[in-house]
């Protein structure tokens, strides 16, 4: 693993954001003393999205009306 002082990352930021880049971790040093990690990026895996027909079953068919959305936002419009 590799290091450099605060000065030297100052100095140096695009070399080591190249070694970053390359897999590199670096440790940011205050004096001796560790303060940061400067770590490659990875990319998160994407997330997939859930199956939800199971959910949708589930859920309780709206009695009443069998008027379709559709049919009431025409007549909301027509009403204006």
């Amino acid at each position: 693993m590799l290091s450099a002082t605060i000065r030297d990352a100052r100095l140096n930021l695009s070399k080591l954001l190249k070694l970053a880049e390359q897999g590199h971790e670096i440790i940011i040093r205050n004096r001796e003393r560790p303060v940061a990690k400067l770590v490659p990026y990875l990319e998160p895996a994407p997330k997939p999205f859930p199956d939800l027909s199971e959910f949708r079953s589930s859920l309780r068919k709206r009695k009443g009306s069998s008027t379709s959305s559709e049919e009431l936002v025409r007549r909301d419009r027509d009403e204006r």
